[in-house]
């Protein structure tokens, strides 16, 4: 079992699921993805930590199992086995609980688009609520990111503090 610290399970949804959409006809007219290198999630791992350490926080940890439980959920959105959003969560937690040992906290964010890394990131950054999971007090992260139709890509990312 997993114990969200001073939140309830239905606030801490509350606060993740202001779902972040990105239209396909986004653009970008620069990638930066240099000083990143790696992997699509290695990028997003770069892009984050880069963003919190602005902010005075510790960079996240890339876990491998909440890496695939986050890959797992991009995947299924991608291939429409689930829809756009954070169905499962609890269960992803759950998993990670069972896995990793007690989870004090836990939140998730989720983004679809013809995004490179940066620009995920940089969506998350520009709303609240994604904003907020990604300084929040947490030490782990799980990473994940599938193609769907088209360029559409679907994003992950799963904080985990434990």
């Amino acid at each position: 079992m997993f114990v969200l610290k001073s939140r309830s399970i239905l606030a801490l949804l509350v606060a993740i699921f202001s779902a972040f959409q990105v239209s396909a006809c986004s653009s970008a007219t620069t990638r930066h993805t240099t000083d990143a290198g790696g992997t699509l999630e290695e990028q997003i791992l770069f892009y984050t930590n880069k963003f919190r350490a602005s902010k005075g926080l510790k960079p996240l940890q890339l876990d491998s199992y909440c890496s695939q439980q986050a890959q797992r959920h991009s995947r299924d959105m991608a291939n429409g086995s689930t829809g756009f959003g954070h169905e499962g969560f609890e269960e992803r937690v759950a998993n990670i609980s069972k896995k990793l040992g007690r989870v004090n906290a836990a939140a998730e964010n989720v983004a679809y688009g013809t995004l490179d890394a940066e620009e995920v990131v940089n969506g998350w950054i520009k709303s609240p609520g994604h904003r907020r999971n990604m300084l929040g007090d947490y030490n782990t992260i799980g990473i994940g990111a599938a193609k769907g139709n088209g360029r559409i890509t679907f994003f992950t990312q799963v904080f985990i503090k434990k």
